[in-house]
């Protein structure tokens, strides 16, 4: 008769969460053991069960014990790192932040009563900057000449869209745009700008430890992409 845990050491949790996994160890345990009693009291006495394989079988049941107890307490740390993460996001509410876009998107601006900031970082050197708004499906709204400061821009934005075929231009509605700068010194090469998520903060989310900024409406950056940090309907570069 084998006396054998269920496959538990090459995997201990099987999918299941620690409280389940807990709880399956405790029967293997459960029935470990009864198969062992039988085992010993039915055993052939001219060949008694080998010792070793007993040690190794209760060594294996040990050892997912001790991975359990592993994943107990990395959730715990991970628990208490988000709460600790949370209450430092905190302080950011009702302050006005700068921030790169997350990976792979493009920086935001709010367009709010028809009035919306653009802030971007360009270094020395920069002679012209073009900067390109586009709706949420990419057609360009306006494109016009921005400043060229070393440094921190901030431009203002009224809505007023490039004039159409007809010469006409519009107002452009309310709601989130994105932005793009182009940049080049007085040679006509390109210079990298940085552009700037930019508002003030809201609310703080906290997903799977990760931090992540409300700055009203629909903008939102990760709190590990803040550049600046200053009090709201200020000017950092004033």
């Amino acid at each position: 008769m084998s006396t054998s845990p269920v496959n538990s050491t090459t995997n201990p949790t099987g999918g299941l969460s620690n409280a389940q996994s807990q709880q399956a160890l405790n029967s293997n345990y459960a029935n470990f053991l009864q198969l062992l009693t039988t085992q010993l009291q039915n055993q052939d006495p001219t060949s008694p069960t080998d010792t070793n394989q007993l040690t190794q079988e209760i060594a294996s049941l040990s050892q997912v014990q001790q991975q359990i107890d592993t994943n107990n307490e990395l959730q715990q740390l991970v628990s208490l790192f988000t709460a600790s993460a949370t209450n430092n996001a905190v302080s950011y509410i009702g302050k006005q932040i700068d921030a790169t876009p997350a990976a792979g998107t493009a920086a935001q601006t709010e367009l709010t009563n028809s009035q919306a900031t653009l802030v971007y970082d360009l270094p020395a050197g920069a002679s012209s900057a073009t900067v390109t708004i586009t709706d949420s499906v990419g057609n360009t709204v306006f494109s016009g000449p921005g400043t060229t400061i070393a440094g921190r821009n901030q431009v203002v934005w009224k809505g007023g869209t490039n004039p159409n075929s007809s010469g006409t231009s519009t107002t452009a509605p309310d709601g989130t745009y994105n932005f793009t700068v182009n940049a080049t010194d007085s040679s006509g090469k390109t210079v990298t700008a940085t552009t700037m998520t930019s508002g003030t903060v809201t609310a703080v989310d906290t997903q799977n430890g990760t931090a992540t900024l409300s700055l009203g409406g629909t903008l939102s950056v990760p709190l590990s992409n803040v550049q600046t940090i200053y009090n709201a309907g200020t000017d950092p570069t004033s």
